[in-house]
């Protein structure tokens, strides 16, 4: 038991240290962003979207009947 709490320990240090370094590496050489592409959401306008209104409903009647059979 004590092996395997080792084991366990070495391995999340190790992957600590691992994303404190690609960390490290990333501020040191960041990402270049092209001028077309902004950083905001690249999902399209609400007005472009289809209506899903008849899945979220189905889901909420679903969810209302559990609670009330449970």
């Amino acid at each position: 038991m004590i092996v395997g709490m080792g084991v366990v320990f070495v391995f999340l240090t190790l992957m600590i240290g691992a994303v404190n370094l690609i960390a490290f590496i990333n501020r040191k050489i960041p990402e270049e962003s092209s001028p077309n592409q902004s950083p905001t959401s690249r999902r399209a306008p609400s007005a472009n979207r289809q209506d899903n209104g008849a899945p979220v409903a189905a889901i909420a009647a679903a969810i209302h009947q559990y609670r009330k059979n449970h």
